[in-house]
Order: C-alpha cells, then structure tokens, then sequence
C-alpha cells in the first residue's frame, strides 16, 4: 500500500507557503488560439505556487502562450503525429517514466484523447493518483448532440478506453454545478467523488486607449458588438450571423468576430456573411491576445456568446471585468449565476432577434447591465480567493488518497 501523506500535514505545508505538494497539469493543447482549460489552468497554477501547490503543464503540439505567467521551465511540450486530433505522441511514455515520479498527483485535462490513457496507465503503474477535468466533454449534448458519427465513435471509445480512465480516478473535478448534473446523464461514473472546483483566470481590467495591432481600432462613430473565442460551430457562430441579418441593425452596428477559426468554417461563415449583404457590418479580426483582447473588450457595447454548450465561459467572466455588459444563451453555465435581470436567452432566433432589435440598442439598459453584473459576478470570481479555494481543493483531493500497488 502506498500512503499519501496525511491532509492535515499538507495543509499546514501549504498554510506556510512551502512547495509541499507537487502536481502534473496533463493538457491536449498548449496553444491559447484555440481555446479550452490552458488560460485558466497556467493563471491558477502561477497563483497557487505561493499557497505550496507547485504546478507543471505537460501539452502537446505547438506552444502559443503570450502573456504566460508560469515558469517556462514547468512547460513541456511533446510532438504529436498522426492523428494529430488524437494527440498521439511516440514520446509520451518515455517523458512519464523519466518525470512522474516526482509528482504527488496528475489532473487530465479534457477527454477522447491518446494522452490520458497513457498518463492513467502510468500512472496506476508507479501509484500515483490522478483526477479527471473533462471541461465540459462528459456531457449528453458533447457526446450526443454533434451528429450520429460524432455520437458512435464517442460512445465506443467510452467503453473501449474512456471508462477504464474514469473508473481509476480517485475523483472528478466540474468547473459548475450544471456541468456535474449533466456529466451523470451521460455515462454511470460508479462511485466515483464528484468534486466542484474553483475555476477563473487573471484579468486585468486597466482602461486601454488603442490596441497593439493598428487594423484593430475602431472608428469612433461606430458601436460594437463583440464576439470573441474559438470560432467553432459549437459557439454558434452561424446562428449569431443570421439572427444579426433577421433582425436588420442599424448600420452604425458593427459584429466583430474576434478568434481563431479553421479554413474551412471561416469559408463558410464568409459566405453566409455574403448572402445576407453584411460585408460592410460583420468583421472577422482573427485570433486577439494580451492587450489586443483587452481593448476589444472596452471597445465593445456589448459581448455576444450564443454557445450551444459551455461548461463555464472565461470569455464571458473576461468581457464583464472589462466593463462589458454581455448577452450570452441559457447554454453558457456561468449564466447560473447570473442575476434574474441579467441579458441570458434560449437559443431561439426570436429572442436573439428581439434583444437585437430593442434591449442592446437601448443605453440606458446597457449601463444598468454594467453595474449589474460587474457587482454579482467580478466579486463572486476574484482570483484571491478562487486561487486558495482551488489549492484547498486539489490538496484535499490528493491528500487523502490510498492507492493500492
């Protein structure tokens, strides 16, 4: 039987600020253009290192990560090769045989991938416990509602691999109370802990006068609606666009659509934007970071985010610290905590159209909206005291733990 040490003595290690426990972040992507848990786990890791939780990342793939506030010697990123949507990496297993030892426990970050069953297979080898963080993939619509191929290959893989990853886990962690209620709808988890963890990112919400890309700044005379994120079908991108042309905007409104999009669906959206005569309104500005993300949000009157599914939703949480009022569907989780008053809206064209037509156009609504949010949701998330709720969290969650060899 190999022992963790008891929570009483980590805690107290941790009280001091002592590097007393020492975790593996396993991530799929290490390239912030496309979204996912890399933001939030590299902001709450550069935190938690002064409260005695020592963090590393291991990514695979290309590493993007402007404005990275952890040690770039806690970064390591591997190669992947074919399939890269797999994540497959011919080193992986070398790098944990040589590395995980020096590591009280590994949370996995997301699902269907190559390198969580590596890592949990390791991992049960050289008795090390590790937590699964699916972000949102162990949900009905993720597996179910992206399709009939999506669904098939999900659910076999569930039963191939996934399950097994699950079911030796010593818990897992949910970013919301929805996304833990709807992960047990999808697949029986068996006694598995289910733990809610404190999640956020760092935000600076200093006001900025001009961005750093030059083609970014907005002309003065103009009002801006902002979407910005991986553009991707989930986001709802497409359903943003046509709701914008149903409900005919003012001409002084402008949609600007902020993320990195692959070619193929960029193409498709173009021509949607096309058909509905909006080229002089709707504007693609690529993939924005730092600063650039930070004027696009004090530039904007509002931030729309019309996702079919988002287990948490940093961008909404970014937009609002900005001072950006945002209307966002009932799909997005932060939404529950959300005020009654608050601009939250089912994936209906005619609510979208409605608020459109009316609400966001109406200013007065808009900085009761401001104050509204900004007073529930910014003081619910300061990274103080999320950082120590989510070093409380994962010590607790490793400390207490028995594995048997």
């Amino acid at each position: 039987m190999r022992l963790k040490r008891s929570l009483d003595h980590r805690a107290a290690g941790a009280a001091q600020g002592s590097p007393d426990m020492r975790v593996l972040h396993v991530l799929h992507s290490l390239d912030l253009r496309y979204g996912g848990p890399v933001r939030a786990v590299l902001d709450l890791s550069a935190r938690a290192a002064g409260l005695g939780l020592q963090s590393e990342v291991l990514g695979f793939g290309p590493v993007n990560l402007p404005d990275n506030p952890l040690d770039v010697q806690s970064i390591h990123a591997l190669p992947v090769c074919f399939p890269k949507r797999y994540c497959h990496s011919p080193g992986l297993r070398a790098w944990l045989r040589e590395n995980l030892s020096r590591f009280d426990g590994v949370i996995l970050h997301g699902m269907w991938q190559y390198p969580n069953w590596a890592v949990s297979q390791e991992c049960v080898r050289m008795g090390i416990p590790y937590a699964c963080f699916p972000h949102g993939m162990l949900e009905p619509w993720s597996v179910f509602g992206q399709g009939w191929r999506k669904a098939i290959k999900k659910y076999a893989y569930w039963f191939m691999r996934e399950k097994k990853v699950f079911d030796k886990a010593c818990c897992v962690f949910f970013a919301t109370d929805r996304e833990q209620m709807l992960a047990r709808a999808t697949f029986r988890l068996g006694p598995l802990q289910l733990i809610l963890t404190p999640y956020g990112v760092e935000i600076s919400n200093a006001r900025l006068g001009r961005p750093e890309r030059a083609e970014l700044t907005q002309p003065g005379d103009r009002k801006i609606a902002l979407f910005l994120g991986r553009v991707h079908p989930k986001k709802n991108v497409g359903f943003l666009i046509e709701t914008w042309a149903a409900a005919e905007v003012p001409a002084e409104w402008h949609l600007v659509i902020a993320g990195q999009a692959e070619a193929g669906y960029l193409v498709e959206l173009r021509a949607l934007v096309h058909e509905k005569r909006l080229e002089g309104q709707v504007h693609f500005v690529g993939h924005v970071n730092g600063r650039d993300k930070q004027y696009m949000y004090q530039r904007a009157q509002w931030f729309l985010l019309p996702s079919n599914q988002e287990n948490f939703g940093i961008s909404v949480l970014e937009a609002i610290s900005n001072g950006c009022p945002v209307a966002i569907s009932d799909q997005v989780y932060i939404s529950d905590m959300f005020h009654e008053k608050s601009e939250v809206l089912p994936l209906d064209p005619m609510a979208w159209i409605d608020f459109f037509r009316y609400r966001m156009q109406d200013e007065a609504r808009r900085g009761e909206l401001i104050a509204m949010d900004q007073a529930r949701i910014v003081e619910k998330f300061k990274m103080e005291p999320v950082t120590e709720r989510w070093v409380s969290t994962i010590s607790r969650a490793f400390s207490a733990v028995q594995l048997h060899d």
